[in-house]
């Protein structure tokens, strides 16, 4: 890895990485600001807890738990974390290369890996602070509004972690598009698009059972923290998917670049 070429990474996210921080900590602070102050929502967990009595505890089910992993799998969450893992992953090669500044930089004795590496580093180190951003306003938001449920400080930060590989996951498939491409615009392109239709994918298949194991092709299919935020049960085959998700793109995007001619696509 490269410290001025990561300092130069650093100083370019100096605006757009906080203010994705912010909007994502102030999206999981306000979803839980809402689900403990809203009328309806208290009248409904009230008729729950006078219909049901003890069941709800005793299943385990906590609806706070269940508003809170649904946020993170929100477009909002989403689209703001994607918004930095994709567009770091794209910049990285087909950005670079467009502008010209990726050849004079290799120019100066840097390796190709050494580049790679330094963008990876960034990139997985964002995808966490982003997710974590969400994790740590659903938990400031409890200690404000005191609603009714609970979400355990160690369980909501690893499923910050979960939330962070999903982020690399999305990440990675703009770097290997990028790895691929001479322009920025295209590679952006493509990788909004396979998004999309994997975002897709995960909710529409389901729905025909001829269809419904085909959904497992979307990474969005392995990231449920529900369990992990209900009962602590971590999902270790889900996160081991989600990490080949991330490894193989990105293995394939750095045996691309390290091969092909910065002259052209």
């Amino acid at each position: 890895m490269n410290g001025p070429l990561i300092l130069r990474l650093v100083r370019e996210q100096r605006v757009r990485l906080p203010l994705e921080v912010l909007l994502i900590a102030i999206w999981g602070f306000l979803l839980v600001a809402v689900f403990a102050t809203s009328e309806v929502f208290t009248k409904q967990l009230e008729a729950q807890a006078e219909q049901f009595g003890g069941l709800l505890d005793l299943v385990g089910l906590d609806p706070l738990a269940q508003w809170a992993s649904i946020g993170f799998q929100h477009p909002i969450f989403l689209l703001g974390g994607g918004l930095f893992s994709v567009g770091l992953g794209i910049r990285a090669i087909a950005g670079e290369l467009e502008a010209g500044s990726l050849a004079l930089a290799l120019s100066r004795a840097l390796p190709r890996r050494t580049w790679f590496a330094s963008h990876l580093l960034v990139l997985v180190v964002g995808c966490l602070v982003i997710a974590e951003s969400y994790a740590l306003g659903c938990l400031l938001a409890t200690v404000f509004t005191s609603p009714m449920g609970n979400l355990e400080i160690g369980s909501m930060l690893l499923a910050g972690v979960q939330g962070g590989l999903l982020l690399l996951a999305l990440g990675a498939i703009g770097f290997v598009i990028s790895a691929f491409s001479s322009e920025r615009g295209r590679a952006l392109s493509w990788s909004v698009g396979v998004i999309v239709v994997l975002y897709a994918a995960n909710f529409l298949l389901p729905l025909w059972s001829p269809t419904e194991q085909v959904a497992k092709i979307s990474p969005f299919a392995w990231f449920n923290p529900a369990p992990l935020l209900q009962n602590g049960t971590v999902a270790w085959g889900d996160w081991l998917v989600l990490a080949l998700y991330a490894a193989v793109p990105l293995s394939v995007a750095a045996w691309q670049f390290a091969r092909r001619d910065l002259a052209g696509g």
